[in-house]
């Protein structure tokens, strides 16, 4: 999505941790001096003035593109952004386990815990001059003052696939990273404004790597149970079951339609409207698909397979609230965890560990939910 952007080049900024200088790409951070430029070994492929800030273009090995933007006068970074190429080689992106082409909106959404902020004056989604749409998700960085934004996409050959089809797929599910921009919290009010809209259950987040002595979020210390009033739904489908929605983008459901359509039969169990299917993958294995009675869209749960062993779910019909506990052979743990399902969208609520793998044989009550 090269020079997708131009327009509002320092518009989006991205980071997450403790210290000014831990939010960085391509080993420049922002909050650095422009010194650092020097060690991307490269002369710029662009620059170009912008006030009293100058904006400086980078082509990197991967095929991505840096952009970076500097404070003439003192030479303070505040802004910087990596567009992927579409290379291979650079599907890697600068926030560790998100991979550029790959990683979907809903993965984001459910990594970071929210749908994140949106700026007043900043459309959160925007059409791409090739007829796509591009998506911005923005999050505040703990202890930073900074601002970290994901961009994600739908191609422009998806975008008229769904317009020709009529269909209404959950648009997180195609939405796949293009972009990551980290940059000053000051910088990107003075651009955009300091109006913002936040979703439910926002909250700031962590850059990985932020270094030892920094308190996880999941930590015994920070755990606080959520409990299913907490999340209630405003009232429970009573209607007819509608037959499940296999087409377009919810075409890889067709896989389990059997699977679905039976589970779907005995009516909603989950969240007011929807029916929650589990099925084996093998011993141990299992994934999980959850499907609105009300309406037929299937929805992948972001839990299950081989990386979440031992799966075992506990929800009711009247809450939003889903707990589930799973095993992982890496770790030789046993953990819970909790999500909020609204409005299509999948929220990590909170996470914690509840002992070696074994743990997970029993049932979530004895582990204590």
């Amino acid at each position: 999505m090269k020079h997708l952007f131009a327009e509002a080049l320092s518009a989006f900024l991205i980071s997450t941790a403790s210290t000014a200088f831990a939010q960085s790409m391509s080993g420049v951070s922002v909050g650095g001096d422009r010194q650092q430029l020097v060690s991307i070994g490269s002369s710029p492929v662009a620059t170009e003035a912008m006030g009293p800030h100058t904006i400086e273009k980078y082509k990197l090995s991967g095929g991505n593109e840096l952009s970076v933007t500097y404070h003439r006068g003192s030479g303070k970074i505040v802004y910087l952004e990596t567009d992927w190429g579409g290379e291979t080689a650079g599907a890697f992106s600068d926030f560790e386990g998100f991979k550029f082409g790959k990683t979907t909106l809903s993965e984001i959404r459910t990594k970071l815990g929210s749908n994140g902020m949106s700026f007043k004056d900043r459309p959160p989604v925007t059409p791409t001059p090739d007829g796509g749409l591009a998506l911005f998700n923005s999050y505040e960085v703990n202890g930073s003052g900074n601002i970290a934004t994901f961009v994600t996409s739908v191609s422009a050959v998806t975008v008229k696939s769904i317009k020709e089809k009529g269909s209404d797929p959950n648009i997180g599910d195609i939405a796949t990273l293009e972009a990551v921009i980290v940059g000053e919290k000051d910088y990107l009010e003075t651009i955009w404004g300091s109006d913002k809209l936040t979703s439910p259950n926002y909250s700031a987040i962590d850059w990985p790597g932020n270094g030892p002595g920094q308190e996880s979020k999941s930590s015994p210390t920070a755990f606080k149970k959520p409990g299913a009033t907490d999340f209630p739904v405003g009232r429970v489908y009573r209607g007819k079951t509608a037959k499940p929605n296999f087409s377009g983008s919810n075409a890889h459901f067709r896989d389990f339609r059997t699977r679905i359509r039976e589970g779907m039969a005995g009516g909603p169990g989950f969240a007011g409207e929807y029916s929650v299917i589990q099925f084996g993958c093998g011993t141990g294995c299992s994934a999980v698909i959850v499907a609105s009675n009300k309406t037929g869209q299937p929805y992948s749960f972001p839990r299950g397979g081989e990386d979440n062993m031992y799966l075992t779910l506990k929800y009711q019909l009247d809450s939003r609230l889903m707990v589930a506990q799973w095993g992982s052979y890496d770790s030789g743990k046993c953990n819970m965890e909790y999500f909020d399902f609204a409005n299509g969208i999948w929220s990590a609520i909170a996470k914690r560990e509840i002992g070696p793998l074994d743990a997970c044989y029993k049932d979530i009550e004895e582990n204590g939910p």
